[in-house]
């Protein structure tokens, strides 16, 4: 045998005998794969993910199939009629030609979706699905159909409504926390997208995606003390979803589907869903109640950005602007004062509006909660408040944030305090001053006043804690400060008949 041939066959023989110790030693050790190793049934692959309450579960390598099978027994399809108003119909032509009109019908039907939380009925969906409707439908995943569902109450504040069904065999959603769940979270979106293919709409469609951001607050919902403190995911959410659930990767509902931001109407990338923990709130006390009763501090608030945070002497924005208060509510027999900072409730401290919303949202009317506050001067005090319920306090829209902005000057023309301008704007007697003539939109001033009123004409009466009484007072004071500095101001709104703090950030100096 020559040594070509011997080389060869030694190398097979080698490869043999490798490949015989390697399956020993994978059998010994089960290395194999199972699919490989076993023809039928192979076993579930999986990977462990944190949960929602700070725990872990094994998520399915082979997608979510097993957590799908699990809620979509929960979820049903609403169906909804709703009159149409008259001035909405179409005008009827005269005789002869009416005959060529079509008929518009009395009603529209719209849908949307829902989820069943108890074995005896009650199902969970979005004020927005079943407000004005004259007659509500439910469509279970098993296909069953049931007429006139009750409506057990809805709140637009929260856009959370609760309806119950009379109905055995009934599958309900395990219900998680929201609190607890993180950015980066798996989660699923389930629910009708409403879309018409082929002879009906499509219904119980799952998506995927994972928690994009949390504490959302996209104004959206057209509500006096509305609460928005949304969940945004990447999941699917479309129309027709609307009142399905966020579910986690341990198959536990944490949101609500409410809300898609679009240019087009579909989704676009970002959806919303309210969190679970606020959607218990509302329901136990539809429940219980049949109404939501909501404890409320009696002020109107705003959120405090950076140069907010300058003037009153913190470290980082952080708590909610107090802009009005009403004469004789609760807010005001504690001494809360109109430009004063919420920072903390009973020693917690308030991150945003937001925060101070869902903290005085978990309370009951009735009950009393200590207020830290840092005044305008920048001190630091703490009133008790006994909470008031809301329909006993007139409330006010929260003012909306703004975002900071490439810095302007104040864009102001200013006039002392004429007899016809006291006159016309009803001015107290005793208010010193400078009216604002004009106010150029693309100054700085005028932002940061649409953040508080609409009034066009308001009067300044102290620029950095300093009165003014003038317009030489006025610019003197201005004067003195320099590119980059709040400029902190006290402005009498003639609308409100309030005072009220705006800190207004000077442009910074070129470089």
């Amino acid at each position: 045998m020559n040594d070509p041939l011997r080389s060869k066959l030694n190398l097979i023989l080698t490869a043999l005998v490798a490949f015989g110790i390697g399956l020993g030693i994978a059998a010994r050790f089960d290395l194999t794969p199972p699919g490989v190793a076993q023809d039928h049934n192979p076993p579930l692959r999986l990977v462990s993910t944190n949960s929602s309450a700070g725990g872990s579960e094994m998520l399915p390598m082979d997608g979510f199939a097993e957590i799908a099978e699990r809620i979509t027994p929960a979820v049903v399809t609403i169906y909804v009629d709703r009159d149409i108003p008259e001035h909405g119909r179409q005008e009827q032509l005269p005789e002869p030609f009416n005959h060529f009109q079509p008929e518009v019908p009395p009603t529209v039907r719209g849908s949307g979706s829902g989820f069943i939380i108890s074995e005896d009925g009650y199902i969970v969906t979005n004020n927005h699905v079943v407000e004005e409707a004259t007659r509500i439908t439910v469509e279970l995943y098993d296909r069953r159909r049931f007429d006139n569902v009750r409506l057990v109450g809805r709140d637009a504040t929260t856009d959370i409504a609760l309806l119950k069904l009379d109905a055995d065999d009934l599958s309900a959603a395990t219900l998680g926390t929201s609190d607890g769940s993180r950015v980066g979270e798996w989660v699923l979106a389930v629910g009708s997208p409403g879309f018409t293919a082929g002879p009906s709409p499509l219904t119980m469609t799952v998506t995927a995606g994972i928690i994009s951001a949390k504490g959302r607050n996209i104004r959206i919902i057209e509500e006096n003390s509305a609460i928005e403190d949304f969940i945004q995911t990447d999941a699917a959410i479309n129309p027709g979803n609307s009142g399905g659930p966020l579910v986690n990767a341990r198959g536990e509902v944490i949101g609500v589907n409410a809300a898609i931001a679009s240019r087009s109407g579909t989704y676009e990338g970002y959806g919303f869903a309210v969190p679970i923990d606020l959607a218990r709130e509302v329901i136990d006390d539809l429940v219980e109640y049949g109404q939501v009763r909501r404890a409320l501090i009696g002020v109107q608030i705003g959120a405090v950005d950076a140069p907010i945070a300058t003037d009153y002497g913190l470290d980082r924005p952080l708590g909610a602007q107090v802009l009005f208060v009403e004469e004789g509510n609760a807010a005001s027999r504690a001494g809360i004062d109109v430009g004063s900072l919420i920072v903390a409730i009973d020693g917690e401290q308030v991150e945003s509006v937001n925060d101070l919303q869902r903290k005085i949202r978990s309370r009951d009317p009735g009950e009393t909660v200590r207020v830290e506050l840092v005044d305008y001067d920048r001190s630091r005090r703490t009133v008790s408040v006994t909470l008031e319920e809301a329909e006993r306090v007139q409330t006010a829209t929260v003012a909306p944030e703004v975002s900071d902005s490439e810095p302007d000057p104040l864009g102001l023309t200013v006039e002392e305090i004429s007899s016809d301008a006291r006159r016309a704007l009803d001015l107290p007697d005793q208010l010193d001053g400078v009216v604002v003539a004009e106010m150029a939109q693309f100054g700085q001033f005028f932002p940061r006043w649409r953040q508080v009123s609409r009034s066009d004409h308001p009067v300044i009466v102290s620029v950095n804690r300093s009165d003014v009484t003038s317009v030489a007072e006025y610019r003197d004071a201005l004067s003195k400060v320099g590119p980059g500095d709040v400029v902190s101001l006290l402005v009498f709104d003639p609308l409100q008949g309030e005072t009220l703090p705006v800190s207004v950030p000077l442009p910074s100096a070129p470089r």
